[in-house]
């Protein structure tokens, strides 16, 4: 792992675009060596989440501050207040 702090992020998704390809969109945008490469090194998503689609779906993403940055860009988050927060990493 890096020399970096690691951190980890729950980044909330709508289930509407998670569950429309959100997602997966995002998996096949970076393959595993991308993400550790920019400092993403471990995402769990629950089971059980998108089949009603007024849910958030939390993705937990650990990495650096770059690395988050990095999913948050794959998962197209442009709310600001998820984007405040995740400025608050460091």
């Amino acid at each position: 792992m890096s020399n970096e702090t690691v951190t980890m992020f729950t980044f909330f998704v709508d289930a509407e675009v998670f569950g429309g390809g959100g997602y997966e969109a995002a998996a096949l945008a970076a393959d595993e060596s991308d993400l550790f490469d920019a400092g993403v090194y471990k995402v769990e998503i629950p089971q059980g989440f998108a089949s009603d689609l007024g849910d958030r779906v939390p993705v937990r993403v650990t990495g650096t501050a770059r690395g988050l940055m990095f999913y948050a860009k794959l998962l197209n988050i442009r709310e600001e207040m998820q984007l405040e927060e995740l400025g608050r990493v460091r």
